[in-house]
């Protein structure tokens, strides 16, 4: 059946994508279903390929240069061999590059960027941190002027403040306020359509259970 979806996607793309303004959305959608299915490289190689192709056509439109972007850093989490996960950093880079230039002031496009400077961190977090973690806090702050109900805003600053030591004024119990003030927004938020950037809300509750847990163990 997956196999069907993807011809599918592909037909799709080379096409009907110039109908209309619009008409790209669905074989996003499916390329969408397909990646959050599972969270393994070759689903979202899927959605990276797919949202090339539309990009190719649709120069103009930020969304798809934005799900390449996604893809590419999400598989480069994924990705064990550091020198390998650099360039998918580096892919996901050049694609996000072109979605702000489309659209300079959209707050998901600085959310990219962070999480691109926490992948790039992940090579080698010791000798990385001092010049990447400044630049994602900047990142998700830029975000956040522009959408200050963002929660994905949260859920990263959640989540990197789970990973960070005590000292520096990170772990769960500092994590949890910040992940709780995420899950708060998500309840609220709406998207602008039904492939707009919608991700997060599902790890966000995890993260916060753990930290709701250690925080528990210990009274």
């Amino acid at each position: 059946m997956k196999k069907l979806i993807i011809i599918l996607i592909t037909v799709y793309c080379g096409i009907n994508i110039y109908a209309g303004d619009t008409t790209y959305y669905n074989a996003i959608r499916q390329s969408l279903k397909i990646a959050y299915s599972a969270y393994i490289p070759k689903n979202y190689q899927q959605l990276a390929n797919v949202c090339e192709r539309i990009a190719l056509v649709k120069s103009h439109e930020w969304l798809p240069y934005y799900y390449c972007a996604y893809a590419y850093i999400n598989m480069g989490y994924m990705e064990k061999n550091a020198d390998n996960k650099d360039k998918l950093c580096d892919k996901a880079e050049q694609f996000l590059d072109s979605a702000m230039r489309i659209k300079p002031n959209e707050p998901e496009n600085y959310i990219i960027k962070a999480l691109i400077y926490y992948g790039r961190m992940e090579v080698n977090p010791m000798i990385r941190g001092v010049l990447y973690f400044p630049k994602s806090v900047n990142a998700l702050d830029e975000a956040e002027k522009l959408d200050p109900k963002n929660p994905r805003v949260f859920y990263l600053r959640g989540r990197s403040t789970m990973s960070m030591p005590t000292f520096m004024g990170g772990g769960k119990e500092a994590a949890y306020p910040i992940l709780q003030k995420a899950l708060i927004l998500f309840s609220e938020y709406k998207t602008q359509s039904n492939i707009h950037p919608n991700w997060g809300k599902e790890h966000a509750q995890i993260l916060l259970n753990e930290c709701k847990a250690e925080i528990n163990a210990k009274k």
